[in-house]
């Protein structure tokens, strides 16, 4: 055992590899800080670039705008329209004016030119940038006329594109470069620090990491040798003096813990052995204490546990929850004529009829003789009904072969439940304050006023004729309740 936990050790030192890690988090935090860096530059410079455009676009356009009104006053004045189409095109060399328009003050529009669709495509930044698509217009005056009169208006649509694609192609170039710059700068900054700092580390680390001290057959072997008397050599010499101290101590524990490993084994063999059987022992003792032998379905026990968690969930949540009690009509007839056979095979056949109708969530339980019941987590007492009136029809239709007859039966049920706030819209303001005021008792009180309210709703159906179902009646709660504080107190 020794020998084999010795030699798995010296695998898992062999397979370590110093260095890497070191170099890759040097190389990472450098790019990083290089990233950044290189983004705050690109942003200081694509700021710089943006004002300076933004002045040389707006002092383009203003230039081109202020030189061309006298010849549109003339144009104007004289209808000239060759003169018109002269000074349009002259505007329309600053690719930033999309359209040049000379509108008469009495007919309307006297002369216009437009770049053709496709010439500056227009993208959603020019929208944006450098004031968006703008409509310049420039009131034209008679200077012959006093006072001067408007004769017209020149009107000027300007596109910055050409402007945002010279941006954005410096700012790409700009970007490019500047980051290419950056990992280079990191990638030299990073290997300069390994073999500065780093490397002497690393080559410590592999010499602790490569030797053993606990093999006393081979001598031990020396710290790498570090140019210089800093701390790194230090610690290599501290290194070999803890290392002959370890070398004294293995020895020893080792004996010890061979002894002790040799003791212990068998002692560790038996008491799992045991353990594995006591778990298997309690798991089905676990399962014989919560399921009834003959149906498979949870005993009155495990019914009454899981009904008063759904209880307390209602407490805290107003979740609703509601129960169903049924029972076999005349089931002790049907024993005596048929026999306890019988008896239980109808008992059985109901039992995987209720597994086939029910929800996932719900819980149904013998509770005892031919007495059922079904607990249904999260159902207000609407549902609970319905689904009572699915399991009557179910077992009215169910036929059970036994013994060379065909066997049927029927059952009665009494159905209760605490509804949440939304349910108890249809009852009383009386009863909506007993179910309040339920909530206040302890958990053990409200499940058996609960059952007794759903067993009163059964013994209802009994009397009413059998095979029906029977809603509780909660005007009667408030009764139904105290009489269970009363057999508490009495019990007590």
């Amino acid at each position: 055992m020794a020998k084999q936990s010795d030699q798995k050790h010296d695998d898992v030192l062999a397979g370590l590899k110093l260095g890497s890690t070191i170099a890759a988090r040097q190389l990472k935090y450098s790019l990083i800080l290089a990233t950044i860096l290189g983004f705050v530059i690109v942003g200081v410079r694509g700021f710089q670039d943006y004002e300076w455009l933004e002045d040389v676009y707006h002092q383009g356009t203003q230039r081109s705008t202020s030189s061309s009104v006298a010849v549109a006053t003339q144009i104007l004045t004289n209808r000239d329209l060759e003169l018109a189409e002269v000074m349009a095109r002259g505007m329309m060399n600053n690719r930033s004016i999309a359209r040049v328009a000379l509108l008469n003050a009495e007919d309307g529009i006297f002369f216009e030119l437009k770049r053709p669709a496709g010439e500056v495509p227009t993208s959603r930044w020019a929208e944006k940038m450098f004031g968006g698509l703008q409509t310049i217009v420039v009131p034209v005056r008679d200077p012959n006329k006093q006072p001067a009169t408007t004769i017209g208006e020149m009107v000027v649509d300007l596109n910055p594109q050409v402007f945002v694609s010279a941006y954005m192609s410096r700012l790409s170039w700009s970007f490019l470069s500047t980051m290419v710059l950056a990992v280079l700068m990191a990638a030299v900054f990073a290997g300069m620090s390994y073999f500065v700092f780093s490397r002497p580390l690393v080559r410590l680390g592999n010499y602790l990491v490569k030797s053993d001290p606990t093999d006393d057959k081979r001598p031990l072997e020396m710290p790498p040798h570090h140019r210089y008397d800093d701390e790194v050599q230090l610690l290599g010499s501290v290194t070999v003096g803890l290392f002959g101290m370890i070398r004294g101590q293995v020895g020893q524990l080792r004996k010890a813990r061979d002894e002790l490993q040799n003791a212990n084994i068998n002692l560790e063999a038996r008491v799992e052995q045991r353990t594995k059987e006591l778990n298997e022992a309690m798991k089905k003792l676990e399962v014989l204490a919560s399921t009834d032998p003959l149906t498979e379905l949870p005993n009155r026990r495990a019914y009454l546990g899981r009904q008063e968690e759904a209880i307390s969930i209602w407490c805290r949540r107003d979740t609703p929850v509601s129960i169903i009690l049924l029972d076999i009509d005349r089931f002790k007839s049907f024993n005596d004529t048929y026999g306890h056979q019988a008896g239980d095979a109808v008992l059985v056949e109901l039992a995987k009829t209720m597994q086939r109708t029910l929800r996932m969530i719900d819980v149904p339980a013998r509770l005892g003789g031919e007495e059922f019941a079904v607990l249904l987590p999260g159902e207000e007492l609407e549902g609970a009904m319905k689904l009572a009136e699915r399991l009557r029809v179910a077992f009215e239709e169910t036929r059970v072969e036994f013994g060379g007859n065909t066997l049927s039966f029927t059952s009665s049920f009494g159905v209760s439940g605490l509804p949440s706030k939304f349910g108890m819209t249809g009852f009383s303001d009386d009863v909506v304050r007993q179910f309040d005021a339920l909530k206040n008792r302890e958990i053990s009180e409200i499940s058996t006023t609960l059952y007794s309210m759903a067993d009163s709703a059964l013994y209802l159906a009994k009397e009413s004729g059998r095979n029906r179902c029977e809603l509780a009646d909660f005007h009667e709660l408030r009764e139904h309740a105290n009489a269970v504080s009363s057999d508490v107190l009495a019990d007590d």
